[in-house]
């Protein structure tokens, strides 16, 4: 099941993807090379992440304190994905071994989150980017991607037992 909600204020998410977009080049993984999330067709994608540990103190705790709760499922992880402009992320099944995830849009008109309905690659279905908006999915076999984004884009990817 994928649901979309309004989770935090566009005011609220601008702050948090400003202090992200502040952040020294050195917190980031290129995930074309580190442990890269591959497609359906292989390829890597290109962007890159932050993780929880790696995050600066204090940007963890404002998101440890945003984190959305979501019933039956317990928070395991957070990482934040930044794609540059014409990256993106191929359609791909995560495989990390978690049940639940939701995506945290830190900003508006930067590009989508694609889910495929029925895991046919001929039936995209986008979520256009909205800041403060939630995107949630359980169903952990669904082919999902990111198309190239428009401009620098920054989500929060919040992973569940």
């Amino acid at each position: 099941m994928i649901s979309v909600s309004q989770h935090l204020s566009p005011a609220q998410a601008a702050c948090l993807r400003t202090e992200f977009a502040a952040l020294d080049r050195a917190y980031w993984r290129d995930r074309s090379r580190h442990k890269p999330n591959l497609g359906l067709n292989g390829s890597p994608g290109h962007y890159f992440s932050c993780g929880r540990i790696a995050c600066p103190e204090a940007l963890r705790l404002a998101i440890d304190t945003v984190a959305p709760e979501w019933p039956g499922h317990g928070l395991e992880d957070w990482v934040v994905n930044w794609t540059e402009p014409g990256g993106g992320i191929p359609p791909h099944v995560d495989n990390e071994g978690y049940l639940a995830v939701a995506l945290l849009c830190l900003q508006s008109e930067s590009g989508a989150f694609v889910w495929y309905r029925g895991n046919d690659l001929d039936r995209p279905q986008p979520i256009p980017d909205r800041a403060g908006q939630l995107i949630r999915f359980d169903d952990i076999a669904q082919i999902h991607g990111v198309p190239p984004a428009l401009s620098d884009r920054y989500v929060i990817v919040f992973l569940y037992r």
